[in-house]
């Protein structure tokens, strides 16, 4: 394969189906199925546990059967995040208000990471190739397009909205709220308040204790921090 071609996998999943084996009889397998034993398998257990072998011995086949359709690693990831992401959940309409719609992904976008947390984990070599990952760069660039900024401010703006969704399901992940809450008791009983007054003073205004009951944590804080990135944008819309 030339460098500069699509890994064998992701163009099986542009075709809608997979290539077909280099050598021998064809298994019953495709890029498909492997996708998503492999995303049902870092759901259960964590991306940690997802290779090659894991993911052969789910489907009942060995793992030189699975390097019939995917060469490496990276490629597995690759279209597990194609599925795991799915088609774009969110319509993208041109002549809506472009911070509504900017807004519409990030949300969108944020409960397809919620969805699999795993996602926000995954180190990719190169930027998105697989089919729904192209469609959801895709919708966030024509949202972003309504602000009338030059092309490179548009992918420029819609990596930074992408980027915060992506920290804030890391910060869901690694700070829950019956830890935030358990943490901050522990913190008040051996702080010191004159030493470091403005953590006292977060401490005291119980700003890590609540969590909304009948909502996903935090809600509030993941439109508060949207509402700075998009303002953000505005001031280069409106300077």
């Amino acid at each position: 394969m030339s460098e500069l071609e699509a890994p064998r996998a992701v163009r099986a999943l542009w075709a809608g189906s997979s290539d077909a084996p280099r050598r021998g009889p064809k298994p019953a397998m495709s890029v498909p199925a492997i996708a998503e034993a492999a995303v049902t398998l870092a759901d259960e257990q964590g991306l940690d546990a997802v290779s090659m072998s894991s993911v052969a011995k789910r489907l009942g086949f060995t793992a030189m059967s699975l390097y019939r359709y995917v060469d490496t690693k990276d490629d597995l990831l690759q279209v597990m995040l194609d599925r795991a992401y799915g088609p774009v959940t969110v319509a993208t309409d041109p002549d809506a208000d472009w911070r509504a719609a900017a807004g519409d992904w990030a949300r969108a976008l944020l409960g397809r990471c919620q969805a699999h947390p795993w996602v926000v984990d995954v180190r990719m070599s190169s930027p998105p190739l697989t089919p729904n990952s192209v469609a959801w760069m895709d919708a966030g660039l024509r949202a972003l397009s309504g602000t009338g900024l030059p092309p490179q401010q548009v992918a420029s703006s819609l990596l930074m909205v992408d980027s915060y969704v992506r920290s804030h399901v890391r910060l869901l992940k690694e700070y829950s709220p019956d830890g935030l809450a358990a943490w901050s008791t522990r913190l008040r009983g051996v702080i010191d308040p004159g030493a470091t007054p403005a953590v006292w003073e977060a401490l005291q205004a119980e700003v890590f204790d609540d969590a909304p009951a009948d909502e996903p944590w935090p809600s509030d804080d993941f439109t508060f921090g949207l509402e700075i990135v998009l303002g953000g944008i505005q001031q280069l819309v409106d300077p």
